[in-house]
């Protein structure tokens, strides 16, 4: 499978690094020029994750969105919610037939309130046979310094789901496979949401006792 990557904020950059640190070719839009220029020569990220170096052989980096998604049998998209639809709306409707698409998109897409694949089939005619997630809680920058972290990858196609899984797989990612590709994608809205709460009730001092009911409420 070829990789391709949509978007160069800290977790694309962190995605970035596992699959090229597992010896993957990737292809990767990167917006700007300038950063393009600045990660071909220096190897880093100059923006996010700066301590994060690549095998620079491995990157075919381009500011031409057309160019990545063409080139890829795979898509990883890497968009803040907010910017998704500013960041797709000109491609042609059928851009991603025949494409295999990864949504590392944790959040609701602010137009119409909806889920990353809710807007791809409404717009792309993406089936959610052809769409995964890889999720979960983890920080951008422990997955760069290498430590240790699970993500979820989810699809429909579960068989498939755990083959792309296992091009994630290093001695610092655990992965796990899980069916519920909806749900996820609101679990990792919602742990936000949670995480929020927990931060007020902590500003107002209301003590471990409060937050540990307040957390076991979350999960359930």
């Amino acid at each position: 499978m070829q990789f391709g990557i949509l978007g160069s904020g800290s977790w694309a950059t962190a995605l970035a690094k596992i699959l090229t640190d597992g010896n993957k070719d990737i292809y990767w839009w990167v917006r700007n020029n300038d950063t393009i220029n600045h990660i071909s020569q220096r190897r880093h990220n100059p923006h996010y994750l700066s301590g994060a170096y690549f095998n620079i052989n491995r990157l075919q980096l381009s500011s031409n969105i057309n160019f990545v998604i063409e080139a890829s049998d795979v898509l990883l998209i890497v968009i803040p919610s907010a910017y998704i639809h500013q960041s797709l709306s000109a491609l042609n409707k059928d851009v991603f037939k025949n494409k295999k698409i990864i949504s590392a998109v944790k959040g609701i897409l602010p137009e119409k309130n909806q889920l990353l694949h809710e807007y791809l089939a409404e717009n792309f005619n993406v089936e959610l046979k052809n769409y995964f997630t890889l999720l979960g809680p983890s920080h951008a920058e422990e997955v760069a310094a290498e430590k240790l972290s699970y993500l979820t990858f989810s699809g429909l196609d579960t068989i498939l789901a755990k083959q792309i899984a296992g091009d994630f797989q290093t001695e610092f990612i655990s992965t796990r496979i899980n069916p519920d590709v909806i749900g996820v994608q609101y679990a990792a809205i919602l742990k936000n949401i949670y995480a929020l709460g927990a931060g007020i009730a902590h500003g107002l001092d209301y003590g471990d006792n409060f937050l540990s009911v307040y957390i076991a409420n979350a999960a359930n």
